[in-house]
């Protein structure tokens, strides 16, 4: 008959998951191109640095110290995505339907023809976002087809202005799932013009997927312009737009690895039992239990042994006379 043993376990103001710890940048002096860089991040650490924040970059400037051209972790975006970002509107494959002109999107990256316009022919081009022009709105649920859920907005406004009217008045910016809803949308423009879609994509990404939400380009730097492969660079400190097959040094980053040791309080029901033993099978009950309250897969439980190599120890006891043992 397998005896039992009941299980005291008290955790209050641990932090277990990566995303509480900070991260550490790690300067790599070796002459790569920016997707060699990557590769190598990724393997070794965790991947090419990513800066959110004013503390961040002081900390990572500090580093690099008078070094030149750092490779860091981002670059244009080359994925376009729909303004109406709930996946339950768009079937298989439907996300990615595209209609673009011949030359269209444009050649290389543009760092700012993020937006897209649905011209008077159907077909689709990658153009300023700043430009005011008519739209189309979407109203309506998930599985409709109907024209009555396209509504042509015949006032010029940019492509953000256009997203805001859309989604104060109908849904969002229309998306377009297939040939039939283009010609649909094609069919009540009432002008022989362009008009906004919902297709965008952001004019930066981090290697990591973090949001580009911080930036410190050189006064001298502007983030625009049309190239067929740029990336981002350090040079004394600010961004700057380099080209990406160029071999520079550059900057990781990883989550360092907390150890943090917990002591156990353990009470048996049967005087007889031998904790010894069922060590192994008390701590995959912890770890269960832990899982269950959000423990990353990342972290890793294991015993600390004393120095005679047992994990509990008799003279580990409190003032009840219950056995303690640390846990890390």
């Amino acid at each position: 008959m397998k005896r039992t043993v009941v299980l005291m376990m008290v955790l209050s103001g641990l932090c277990f998951l990566p995303s509480c710890l900070p991260r550490f940048y790690i300067l790599v002096k070796k002459d790569k191109s920016w997707e060699e860089a990557q590769s190598y991040c990724r393997s070794n650490y965790t991947d090419l640095a990513t800066v959110l924040n004013e503390q961040e970059l002081t900390e990572l400037n500090k580093l690099i110290g008078s070094e030149l051209f750092i490779w860091l972790g981002l670059r244009p975006d080359t994925e376009w995505r729909w303004s109406l970002e709930n996946q339950d509107y768009y079937g298989v494959g439907e996300a990615e339907f595209r209609m673009w002109a011949a030359g269209k999107p444009s050649s290389g990256l543009s760092f700012y023809k993020i937006c897209v316009e649905m011209l008077s022919t159907g077909e689709w081009a990658d153009v300023l976002c700043s430009i005011s022009i008519p739209f189309i709105c979407y109203k309506g649920t998930a599985g409709t087809q109907n024209t009555s859920n396209f509504i042509f907005v015949n006032q010029s406004m940019t492509w953000k202005e256009a997203q805001s009217y859309c989604r104060v008045h109908y849904t969002d910016l229309a998306s377009v799932r297939n040939q039939a809803e283009n010609d649909q949308m094609k069919m009540i423009i009432t002008q022989n013009q362009n008009t906004w879609i919902g297709l965008y994509r952001n004019s930066w990404a981090w290697s990591d997927g973090s949001p580009y939400s911080f930036s410190n380009w050189g006064t001298s730097q502007t983030p625009s312009g049309t190239a067929t492969d740029a990336c981002l660079n350090s040079y004394y400190g600010q961004w700057i737009i380099r080209d990406c097959t160029s071999r520079n040094f550059f900057a990781c980053y990883a989550i360092p690895v907390r150890k943090q040791v917990v002591r156990m309080v353990l009470k048996k029901t049967d005087s007889s039992v031998n904790m010894e033993e069922l060590k192994e099978d008390i701590l995959q009950k912890f770890n269960e239990t832990l899982k269950d309250q959000g423990l990353h897969e990342d972290v890793q439980l294991r015993w600390v042994e004393q120095p005679d190599g047992q994990v509990f120890s008799k003279k580990n006891t409190d003032s009840k006379g219950k056995d303690t043992c640390p846990l890390k």
